[in-house]
């Protein structure tokens, strides 16, 4: 017997809070408790733009992977209900809004922390950070159900908490001025509504046991993803021996 839709959300956020890397895992901790030298930490933000700089595609890939040549009903009303994360990401200012996207605020926080816009964009990434990106745009590209609980429920749930332990820190711990933390901050005000959407749509998209096992396979892949460019960082930048 299949979870209620309700119970199978319930499931996965949990799930998530309970397992995620940016919320478990030593190398964030260490951020977080301000124990990551300056330049190791600059190390970890170069590497991470390799998905941050890139969530635009990223967020469009769930309209694009909605329906077939010919769109149903049902089709185009999820469309819809997936524009305003894509907006989100692309920046609200373009619409009258203020923010702007997701990646020049991305932008903004490294060369807060000393990082010009060459080097970033001229990161030499690891082979770790390459798997978590493929892998999460994968999912992306593999249906609406994967997307939402790859994306959605395993990471954007979490990120209210993350986001703000990591803008804590940033002020805290390594001297970043408070308004260059908006790419942290835009993510604590946004995300636990994008987690609500994505809990919406799971209600009638994960209604079999078929369904709801597709959909808990992405929210692990995308979380064990998340894992492995944390250890390769980890590995990478501080040593075998803080692991």
């Amino acid at each position: 017997m299949p979870l209620s839709p309700a119970e199978f959300a319930a499931s996965l956020l949990r799930e998530a809070r309970e397992t995620h890397p940016w919320l478990h895992h030593p190398l964030f901790t260490t951020v977080s408790d301000g124990k990551l030298h300056v330049d190791q930490l600059r190390n970890v933000i170069r590497q991470q733009g390799c998905f941050f700089l890139d969530t635009l595609r990223h967020a469009a890939w769930k309209i694009i992977s909605v329906g077939g040549y010919t769109p149903t009903w049902e089709d185009l009303e999820r469309q819809r209900a997936l524009i305003p994360l894509v907006v989100e990401e692309g920046g609200e200012d373009m619409v009258g809004g203020k923010t702007t996207a997701h990646a020049f605020l991305f932008v903004r926080l490294a060369e807060a922390l000393g990082i010009t816009r060459e080097e970033l964009f001229g990161t030499e990434y690891l082979p770790t950070t390459i798997i978590e990106k493929n892998e999460l745009f994968l999912l992306q590209r593999s249906g609406t159900l994967e997307a939402l609980c790859g994306g959605n429920i395993a990471t954007e749930s979490i990120n209210p908490v993350h986001m703000q332990r990591m803008a804590d820190a940033l002020e805290k711990h390594y001297g970043v001025a408070r308004g260059a933390l908006d790419f942290y901050h835009v993510h604590v005000e946004v995300e636990g509504d994008h987690a609500d959407r994505a809990v919406r749509l799971l209600e009638r998209l994960a209604v079999t046991d078929a369904d709801q096992a597709r959909g808990r396979l992405a929210l692990r892949r995308a979380i064990t993803a998340r894992r492995i460019a944390a250890d390769g960082m980890l590995e990478a930048f501080v040593g075998r021996g803080r692991r």
